[in-house]
């Protein structure tokens, strides 16, 4: 009795507080009103294109809107670095870190609205077999994409449920 009670009275206060979940179903959820709106462009190498499809899967998951109002350009660096290395000076275990930054522009005004750093570091281990260590650094960059691709769209997502009305001021 004591813990429905304590259910009961927790979704109530919740309820009245006017907390809203981003990625909430709804016309007025960020998603809904702001998200699909942003056109992500083209970014460099391979490694941009995996973070422009995963960027696109989770900022446009019901796709984009006929017209886009924002642009959103991201750029990555990606650098190695050898760790425990043995007494013959090889490495055999490395990190990867990815780095990006992004802008988010205004399309109609060509104004930065918001910009925003991620950044991710992964580890994998350097095998004597080659091909073992291509695709365990591949596994790696995928992982550090993935992860980048969920920080930047939450961050996207926090600084629209933030700024609301002064995006929807600005129509």
């Amino acid at each position: 009795m004591f813990k429905s009670t304590f259910v009961f009275l927790g979704l109530f206060v919740l309820t009245g507080c006017g907390f809203q979940p981003i990625y909430g179903a709804g016309t007025n959820s960020v998603f809904e009103t702001e998200m699909r709106h942003i056109e992500i462009s083209p970014i460099k190498d391979r490694i941009g294109q995996q973070l422009r499809n995963e960027l696109e899967q989770r900022i446009t998951p019901k796709g984009r809107a006929r017209v886009a109002k924002y642009s959103l350009k991201v750029t990555l660096n990606e650098s190695r670095q050898g760790l425990a290395v043995k007494k013959s000076e090889i490495a055999t275990r490395a990190n990867l870190n990815l780095r990006a930054s992004y802008n988010i522009v205004e399309k109609s005004s060509g104004a930065v609205i918001a910009t925003g750093n991620s950044r991710m570091v992964t580890s994998y281990n350097i095998l004597t077999k080659t091909f073992a260590t291509l695709m365990a650094e591949k596994d790696a960059r995928s992982r550090a994409v993935r992860e980048i691709s969920v920080d930047i769209t939450s961050k996207i997502a926090a600084f629209f449920k933030l700024n609301r009305n002064k995006t929807t001021d600005a129509k």
